[in-house]
């Protein structure tokens, strides 16, 4: 319900499909917006207390990311359920703007922002994005922002284009106009540009490659200097960009970009930046 809030955020929800690893899409500005709901707590709540808190809280949001579980009987009226959170994460007109608890369900009840299943729900952002480059996942919220603050006239209103909903606009109530949201057939596909079997194959391989990395990066933190840990990360975000140029077929730029992330892998990697967790992959690495 706040723009620059939701610039943060929206990356969880664009996603057009609902599964656990929707729960592990989240925005890199996500930590520096969260802090905001959890300082009341620090007035009253002892640390200790609210450490376990805030892990529980995280935790159980992970596996109500899930369409397998449909109906949980009466839990349904107190715990935020697969189905409750199911609805938060559509873009049905129903669904804006709903079921905005954690763990439980009855602050929503309470505050009259409950809203049960009911039609199918269609999940992702009401304007798709229709792109897998993680980049621009990340930044078109915030250039959105900024066009229209610098498009809006009125300081006044300029205040509104970051402090009020993603669909307000001068004249419009707080959240936007219920009329304007794109109606939801239920009919709608999820953006998956056709691929041919080879480039999945290879952008599977890769993508194993990198994990393997990360992994590495996670297990060898401490150990790194500042320059090191910057290069690898800037060297798995090239690749996540690629990767997903290459998954939405983009003849004009997949190749050229392709080409450049495979010369920097092997420069960095036969310069010791990049190492595997596993010393026999090397070989295969650099092959």
């Amino acid at each position: 319900e706040v723009n620059i809030l939701w610039a943060a955020h929206q990356v969880h929800h664009s996603s057009e499909d609902y599964n656990l690893f929707t729960a592990l899409r989240q925005s890199v500005l996500q930590k520096y917006t969260s802090w905001i709901f959890n300082l009341p707590m620090a007035l009253f709540i002892p640390p200790s207390v609210f450490a376990v808190h805030l892990q529980f809280n995280l935790l159980y949001q992970f596996w109500i990311h899930t369409e397998v579980i449909t109906n949980l009987g009466p839990l349904e009226w107190i715990l935020n359920t697969p189905s409750h959170h199911r609805v938060h994460h559509g873009r049905n007109p129903y669904c804006i703007d709903k079921n905005y608890g954690g763990t439980l369900i009855i602050w929503d009840r309470i505050f009259g922002t409950f809203e049960a299943e009911d039609a199918k729900v269609v999940y992702g952002l009401t304007h798709p994005v229709n792109s897998f480059d993680p980049i621009m996942l990340q930044s078109r919220p915030l250039a959105h922002i900024w066009n229209m603050f610098w498009a809006t006239p009125g300081f006044c209103n300029k205040l509104s284009v970051i402090f009020k909903g993603p669909g307000w606009g001068p004249g419009k109530p707080r959240l936007g106009l219920p009329e304007e949201i794109p109606v939801v057939t239920g009919k709608e596909v999820p953006f998956n540009p056709s691929v041919p079997a080879y480039l999945n194959c290879y952008a599977v391989v890769h993508f194993a490659v990198i994990m393997d990395l990360y992994t590495e990066l996670l297990g060898t933190v401490t150990m790194l200097s500042q320059g090191t840990i910057l290069l690898r990360i800037g060297f798995i975000i090239l690749s996540l960009t690629s990767f997903g140029l290459l998954m939405e077929n983009r003849q004009d730029t997949k190749r050229i970009l392709e080409i450049i992330r495979c010369l920097v892998f092997i420069g960095v990697y036969k310069l010791g930046y990049l190492r595997s967790q596993f010393s026999s992959l090397g070989y295969a690495y650099e092959v």
